[in-house]
């Protein structure tokens, strides 16, 4: 149940949640039409009435350069296949086109199907991943041409994922052929199985993004700063969170080896079960969406690289921490859709064939002194019915290139 109370889970992501105990749920006009009759307990109701209240907490899209005139002219993710772990998606739900969520599977009730969401989590992250523009109420997501393959790896964030319902779910989607894999509900415990999954994946050259966490009072299921998994696992892109100021946001693990960090504040998400109602939300899993919606932009502009270079260019086309430097709460910095789907990077048509998954790049920045980095003006790309020239400093051939196991990049 959803308390009053900001609620703290181990789900890598705090679900903001005033007057939406379960128990208390009305089953009015907009009630759940999706699942409904398959779920233990009513879905949360939607939390934002339409008008300004919910149009101010869009602010993610503005923040992100979404739309036309932003990067959907170079990319909208077409022919990218994200896998979504977590708890089904409201494939229903008009924030999708008809053809955006496949049929997916469940790895909690075998043979179940995850094309409904009995919590709403996992129906929030996929809009964010690939929700089409203003299908509810102006909201849009990252990559809207991009497919979503829903797999539910546990019925609610209150109970989150365990390593071996992880592994399960990371092996099927690779399996299924996606391209990226997010994983926004984690888990605080290591396992073997989990780890070799995660490699599995990455072999296939499968992106995969997972939230860092969301810290909280001690207990058995969260703990202030615990590494969280798969997100501290080599290879995986880890996903801290910002607010609408760009500034670490206070639920959000520290210290614990975020790579980069995208939008995670109170947001207005679509609320999985009541078509055209956004409900507002919060947590580092929402993030997570974020960037792989970006990598899904990536690779549908750019189809031939591989994991590894994605990572790459999330990483150092990062808007910078005010420091210049690895930051404990937002690693590089906020994923940048418009550059990491357009900046040139020298020598990346060139991969080391000597390269493992977990190959990892420091990031130049403007407070490392010239003679440690060489910086070049790149050709970022053409908007609107004219060329638009913008040089922006960017890595070059003389960024430090490194094979890092067992660490994040640059610790």
């Amino acid at each position: 149940m959803r308390n009053a109370a900001v609620m703290t889970l181990a789900a890598g992501c705090l679900l903001s949640s005033a007057g939406m105990s379960r128990a208390s749920q009305s089953t009015g006009a907009g009630a759940a039409q999706v699942g409904a009759n398959r779920c233990r307990n009513p879905l949360p109701a939607p939390n934002l009435p339409s008008g300004a209240q919910a149009t101010d907490l869009l602010w993610p899209q503005s923040k992100m350069g979404l739309g036309a005139a932003g990067v959907w002219y170079l990319s909208r993710g077409k022919g990218v296949t994200v896998a979504v772990i977590d708890t089904g998606v409201d494939k229903a739900n008009p924030v999708f086109g008809p053809d955006t969520v496949l049929s997916g599977p469940s790895v909690v009730d075998l043979g179940d199907s995850a094309n409904y969401d009995c919590d709403g989590h996992g129906t929030a992250v996929a809009a964010i991943i690939a929700g089409r523009e203003n299908g509810v109420d102006g909201f849009s997501g990252v990559a809207p041409d991009a497919t979503v393959l829903p797999i539910r790896q546990t019925d609610t964030v209150a109970k989150p994922g365990s390593a071996v319902r992880l592994a399960d779910a990371i092996r099927t989607a690779t399996a299924a052929g996606a391209r990226v894999i997010t994983i926004s509900i984690g888990t605080t415990e290591d396992s073997p199985d989990l780890r070799s999954a995660v490699q599995d994946a990455l072999a296939h050259d499968v992106v995969v993004v997972a939230a860092a966490g969301t810290g909280g009072p001690a207990s058995a299921t969260t703990r202030p700063n615990a590494k969280f998994f798969p997100a501290a696992i080599p290879g995986v892109l880890a996903v801290g969170s910002v607010d609408r100021d760009g500034n670490a946001s206070s639920f959000a693990q520290k210290g614990v080896g975020a790579v980069i960090a995208a939008p995670g504040g109170r947001m207005a998400v679509p609320a999985a079960g009541y078509p055209g109602a956004l409900t507002a939300e919060q947590g580092t899993g929402f993030a997570a969406a974020f960037a792989a919606g970006t990598a899904a932009l990536v690779l549908s502009y750019r189809p031939t690289l591989h994991n590894w270079q994605v990572v790459q260019r999330l990483e150092v086309t990062a808007d910078r921490p005010a420091s210049g430097a690895l930051d404990a709460s937002v690693g590089w910095g906020v994923v940048n859709p418009y550059r990491a789907v357009s900046t040139v990077l020298p020598d990346e048509g060139r991969p080391d064939p000597s390269l493992g998954p977990d190959y990892r790049v420091e990031p130049a920045s403007a407070a490392v002194p010239g003679n440690q980095r060489t910086m070049q003006q790149v050709v970022l790309g053409v908007a609107g019915g004219g060329v638009l020239m913008l040089a922006v400093p960017v890595i070059t051939a003389a960024v430090r290139r490194g094979r890092i196991r067992g660490t994040r990049a640059g610790v």
